[in-house]
């Protein structure tokens, strides 16, 4: 189903960051915190950020580090958990952020079943 989901969501890219918000973090910012429910993802553009483990456990461990192009928070906004993590800016980047209020319509237009 995840996969399907992302498949969804990249199918829909081009249109999504249209839409979205460009935003700039200098090395040390932070871009999320650790249980918090999130509002949307992030497309890192360019630099990199880390992910602080704490208290909640993550199965993503393997994430540690984000670099460009990749999309993070994703999981956590179609599961509707908290951050597992903080993720912090491990140099200056670029970023851009992308609500879940367009995420969502997409993934319910594609759930739909056609007729």
């Amino acid at each position: 189903m995840q996969e399907k989901t992302l498949a969804s969501i990249q199918s829909h890219l081009d249109e999504l960051l249209k839409n979205s918000q460009q935003l700039t973090f200098r090395k040390g910012q932070v871009l999320f915190y650790e249980g918090h429910i999130p509002y949307g993802v992030f497309v890192i553009r360019s630099g990199s950020v880390n992910f602080v483990e704490g208290e909640t456990p993550c199965e993503d461990q393997h994430l540690w580090v984000s670099t460009q192009g990749k999309v993070v928070g994703l999981k956590q906004v179609l599961d509707g958990t908290p951050s597992c993590c903080t993720s912090v800016a491990a140099e200056d980047c670029e970023a851009t952020f992308i609500s879940k209020t367009l995420i969502l319509p997409f993934l319910q237009h594609d759930e739909q079943p056609s007729a």
